[in-house]
């Protein structure tokens, strides 16, 4: 498949190690090639508007829209992709919720140093989200400021919340948070596959009213969830934590991740869990502690460092396990292309996180940590240095504002008069502006076997 428009690297070709794209069925397109699991089907803005962020600023929730920042397209009603005409770190006054279906976020066609949100969070809470390559780091600055309105300030950086179904999260950076990082937690909530992220630097000791809460995921819920390719790094536990609401019961899909620095246990809710493939280097005993009888793990491929031998029998990585709650076959998933652990920890390494444009300085010495094996706790971004300045550059020129730039559109010949992002010319599903953000051929038919 040709490549094009948005240059992707080594880092990409990893990450989505696409040997030919995938689709959810025999008709309609996959969110992405290289979208996999649970939530490989969601379609997100495909087919709707391009709104295009031209603006860093934010202003509260209900207040007058301020045209051409992220959150006035957030609040767009209808299918709508999400471009972005401008680089930097947005400081949010107000927590950022996802209330409206069908959109499509790309951080990946920001320019210069992509794209970071601090201050608040980001809430997912409406149905068919596709979020790639957007860095999500809320900080501790605005605690003084809640504390002086008798508040309380407990932000997660991502939280997929109550109404959420057909959801991707994709090579996103989700970091300093004050409760957890990036959590799945809500009534209704199906279909989410989180990929390619990195989740790390829980704030520990800060401003949670439990004191020390530095965790990574609470996954709490009664559908179904995929987790692959993700780095944790530098939590004091929950990674994940997953549970239920009432009777029901949680199906989660949990391989070929990185688990650096943390822990992982069940409730005594009724958990389902394939843990499959995943490379985990703790201080803290098992990398996984089953929490109650109603939990059932199928384990299989994981590898522990400073176990040795001892990896050969899979049920000494799980902590706590009883034999009611091992099941010698893995429950019924949505496919993920599964390495070994130790693969899946060069490519996780190697390719998660915000990625595209680039990757910035906080996910570089993140991954170099990792890769010397240092494990520490934060309680402040302040540690280790704050939020980075991320480079600014002017985007490509784009004259009839349909996202996709004059070069690029020349180069595969299509219209600089008029907006023509929503044309598919191959008829592969992938409409022009998802096949620029895809970095794919729009006039060569995706693959579909």
């Amino acid at each position: 498949m040709i490549r094009h428009g948005l240059r992707p690297t080594l880092l990409v070709l990893l990450a989505t190690a696409v040997s030919h794209p995938f689709f959810a069925d025999g008709k309609q397109a996959k969110a992405f090639p290289g979208a996999e699991g649970f939530g490989a089907s969601a379609t997100g803005g495909r087919g709707g508007r391009v709104l295009l962020v031209t603006s860093l600023r934010d202003y509260a929730r209900g207040r007058k829209p301020v045209p051409g920042t992220l959150r006035a397209a957030i609040e767009t009603k209808g299918p709508r992709i999400v471009v972005f005409r401008v680089s930097g770190t947005i400081a949010l006054v107000d927590k950022l919720v996802i209330g409206n279906p069908d959109i499509t976020i790309a951080g990946q066609s920001a320019p210069g140093g992509g794209i970071c949100l601090k201050d608040r969070s980001v809430i997912i809470a409406a149905p068919n989200v596709v979020v790639r390559h957007l860095r999500v780091r809320p900080g501790d600055e605005p605690v003084s400021e809640f504390r002086e309105r008798g508040k309380r300030f407990e932000p997660d950086a991502i939280s997929i919340n109550q109404g959420a179904r057909n959801i991707i999260v994709d090579h996103c950076s989700a970091s300093w948070a004050i409760d957890e990082v990036l959590s799945v937690s809500g009534k209704g909530i199906t279909d989410v596959t989180v990929q390619w992220c990195i989740i790390s630097e829980s704030l520990n000791q800060s401003a949670h009213s439990k004191g020390k809460h530095g965790y990574g995921s609470l996954l709490r819920c009664n559908g179904n969830i995929t987790f692959h390719h993700n780095l944790y790094t530098q939590h004091s536990s929950r990674c994940p934590r997953p549970g239920t609401y009432g009777d029901g019961s949680i199906l989660l899909d949990f391989r070929n991740n990185v688990i650096h620095n943390g822990k992982g246990y069940s409730g005594a809710d009724a958990v389902r869990m394939n843990y499959v493939g995943n490379h985990i280097r703790t201080s803290q005993g098992a990398g996984f502690y089953v929490g109650g009888a109603e939990t059932k793990v199928f384990v299989d491929r994981n590898f522990q460092v400073g176990l040795g031998r001892k990896n050969e029998s899979q049920w000494k990585l799980i902590g706590k396990a009883k034999p009611t709650n091992k099941r010698s076959k893995p429950f019924p998933a949505v496919s993920v292309r599964t390495t070994s652990a130790q693969d899946a920890f060069q490519a996780v390494l190697a390719a998660a996180g915000a990625t595209l444009p680039r990757r910035d300085a906080v996910d570089r010495r993140l991954v170099t940590d990792v890769q010397k094996g240092k494990m520490s706790l934060i309680d402040s971004q302040e540690d280790v240095g704050g939020w980075p300045r991320l480079s600014t550059t002017s985007p490509r020129r784009d004259s009839d504002s349909d996202g996709m730039p004059d070069k690029w559109e020349t180069m595969f010949g299509l219209s600089l008069g008029k907006d023509d992002s929503s044309g598919d010319p191959d008829g592969d599903g992938y409409t022009n502006i998802e096949e620029f953000l895809n970095a794919t051929d729009p006039k060569q038919a995706v693959d579909r076997r």
